[in-house]
């Protein structure tokens, strides 16, 4: 059986990076593109690395009557291995300094048109949700109030939270399932009520930490509806394995059918329509808090 270099290198530029799972994010294609030329800058670098050691290897092995001399450095030499990295990575850091920007910056966070808070925990391994009520608008956080009942701390003097939705969905085989709207830019504020953890949405390239005390934004816009895997990408404790969520991406109608759907379980004296989520958009583009 003969070996056909030129189809295992096909299969190295073509169809090495297919284990990702498929891409549904706005911005996924540009970090697919970082990766890929980051992976074969680092393969064609091995190979020359390794070539030029198994040279040597053989050009200055054990030979009878041959002595080894003294050789003080080459300094044309040492300044081109120095200066080849310096521009490789200055091209690299130049290159993604745009895709970087545009999912990581929170000064480059598009207007949302849906907006909601996701905290981690570590007590059940899982991840709870908040989504605005139908007023559109998020009651103010007071951390004095945070319980296992209350994991936001929902400011109860404040008549903006009396309607929020807020879903627990512990860790498991089963995990509670939360909708979102494809073709929307959806705003997470990320934190963690205990240790870091980290929410990872494989197939919208979006991994961010949830550190305890901090809220952080974290932006998406998902092109196709589906099912699609919510976990946590940082070693949080004996659980970790158990993180995992479930998140369905919407038609829009669908999304809204789905959320006047919980109002109605959870809150049913709260129970008012929901017809077009994005015309209540503006008022959820952040989440107050009163108390420190």
């Amino acid at each position: 059986m003969s070996f056909d270099f030129s189809k295992a290198m096909e299969w190295a530029y073509k169809d090495m990076l297919t284990f990702f799972p498929e891409n549904v994010s706005t911005f996924g294609s540009e970090l697919d593109s970082l990766f890929a030329m980051i992976y074969y800058a680092s393969v064609a670098i091995f190979f020359l690395t390794y070539a030029i050691l198994i040279a040597f290897i053989i050009m200055y092995r054990h030979q009878e009557g041959r002595k080894a001399y003294y050789y003080h450095g080459n300094n044309l030499m040492e300044f081109t291995w120095t200066l080849l990295p310096t521009f490789l990575f200055a091209g690299i850091g130049l290159w993604s300094d745009d895709a970087w920007t545009k999912s990581k910056y929170a000064y480059k966070v598009p207007n949302p048109d849906v907006t909601i808070d996701v905290l981690g925990y570590q007590s059940g391994f899982g991840w709870q949700f908040r989504y605005p009520g139908p007023d559109g608008v998020f009651g103010k956080k007071d951390r004095n109030q945070i319980s296992s009942a209350n994991p936001f701390g929902i400011d109860s003097s404040d008549s903006h939270g009396k309607d929020d939705l807020v879903i627990i969905s512990p860790g498991g085989a089963r995990p509670v399932e939360v909708h979102l709207p494809i073709n929307k830019n959806v705003l997470v504020n990320l934190s963690s009520n205990d240790v870091l953890h980290s929410f990872f949405l494989p197939n919208f390239r979006v991994k961010q930490d949830a550190v305890p005390g901090q809220w952080i934004k974290v932006w998406f816009n998902g092109t196709k509806a589906g099912r699609y895997e919510i976990a946590c990408a940082e070693l949080c404790g004996s659980g970790h394995y158990n993180m995992r969520g479930l998140l369905i991406m919407d038609s829009q109608q669908d999304y809204d059918a789905w959320l006047d759907q919980q109002y109605k379980i959870v809150k049913p004296e709260l129970s008012a329509p929901v017809s077009d989520t994005t015309a209540i958009a503006a008022a959820t583009s952040d989440s107050t808090t009163t108390k420190n």
